[in-house]
């Protein structure tokens, strides 16, 4: 894949994941082209790209469209994120204990972002900011084999934030706040708690939406 065609499935992959094309909607190659400034080989690789990944339906004489979010698969990824995200706000908690005091910073900044995406009504930039928490928790925690497992989720989870905004962003956000209180308290189990507890009203607020 070249270059061309490399940056314009970035951008599509961002748009899909982040909410700018819902579940369903139609994608044109002439759309598409116009809004990436490039010609339509490069889009037509893009909507092959991201239909093997899942995010693009292409259906002969019917053109391509979104997927539907995939409620099933997202069902178990909640509840692998409970387990690995448990894990890893106990170890960023753990390591707060140790006297490691530079990480809670840098979540707080996190979080500032996203109640700043929230007010200026910028799903795309909250969605983005969501993912960028939950993977900040996994970097920092120091616990490389679950960073990895979140990163292999994270587009999913990712994905269906950015399809229920409305219910999940203050929401979303005051939680992230208080897991980044609980990690900062350098209390392991408030701060999975935290998590845990945050990650289940994430899966319940989605599949209240899919509804």
């Amino acid at each position: 894949m070249g270059g061309s065609a490399e940056r314009v499935t970035e951008a599509l992959r961002r748009d899909v994941l982040g909410g700018t094309f819902a579940p369903g909607e139609r994608l044109t190659e002439a759309s598409l082209v116009e809004r990436y400034g490039t010609s339509r080989v490069p889009v037509r690789e893009a909507l092959r790209a991201l239909a093997g990944e899942g995010f693009v339906e292409l259906r002969p004489n019917a053109g391509a469209r979104v997927a539907q979010v995939p409620v099933d698969d997202l069902t178990d990824l909640y509840a692998v994120r409970c387990v690995v995200e448990g894990i890893t706000a106990t170890r960023c908690a753990e390591r707060v204990a140790a006297g490691d005091d530079g990480l809670v910073p840098q979540l707080t900044a996190i979080v500032d972002a996203g109640f700043a995406a929230l007010d200026g009504g910028d799903p795309v930039l909250g969605a983005e900011l969501n993912s960028r928490f939950h993977g900040a928790v996994a970097r920092l925690s120091g616990a490389r084999s679950m960073a990895l497992v979140l990163r292999r989720v994270g587009e999913q989870v990712q994905w269906a934030y950015a399809t229920t905004v409305p219910q999940q962003g203050l929401r979303a956000w005051t939680e992230h706040r208080q897991v980044v209180a609980a990690i900062a308290s350098g209390d392991p189990a408030r701060a999975q708690a935290a998590m845990v507890r945050h990650v289940e009203n994430s899966r319940r607020s989605f599949a209240r939406a899919g509804r």
